[in-house]
């Protein structure tokens, strides 16, 4: 068993418009993180999650989730599964949890991608 205290969650300022608490745990099959936005993220363009699958559960609030194809409306209780390697964006005021696979770390994941 692996435990992670909310006093040492990370807290990552990706923009002005998201922080995410990240619960870092040793485990590199998955991890989770709680992320606030209150607009758009990224700024401008997408981002990509060149090694992990990203799950999203809407824990608070509302928005949307933009891909390059297609993009849906989010409110509270929806769940979304982006794959690896997807262009996204989200734009709304809302609160999402995201478990990943594998675990996410920040060489990764890639921003203002056209």
């Amino acid at each position: 068993m692996e435990y992670v205290s909310v006093q040492d969650v990370i807290r990552r300022e990706n923009s002005p418009s998201c922080i995410v608490l990240e619960y870092a745990t040793k485990n590199t099959e998955i991890n989770i993180a709680v992320a606030e936005m209150t607009g758009r993220y990224p700024d401008e363009g997408y981002a990509v999650n060149q090694a992990c699958t990203e799950m999203a559960y809407v824990l608070k609030g509302q928005g949307k989730l933009v891909l390059e194809n297609q993009s849906v409306n989010l409110s509270v209780g929806d769940v979304v599964l982006i794959p690896r390697g997807e262009k996204y964006y989200w734009e709304g005021d809302m609160t999402v949890l995201l478990p990943v696979s594998p675990a996410w770390h920040p060489e990764q994941h890639v921003t203002n991608v056209e």
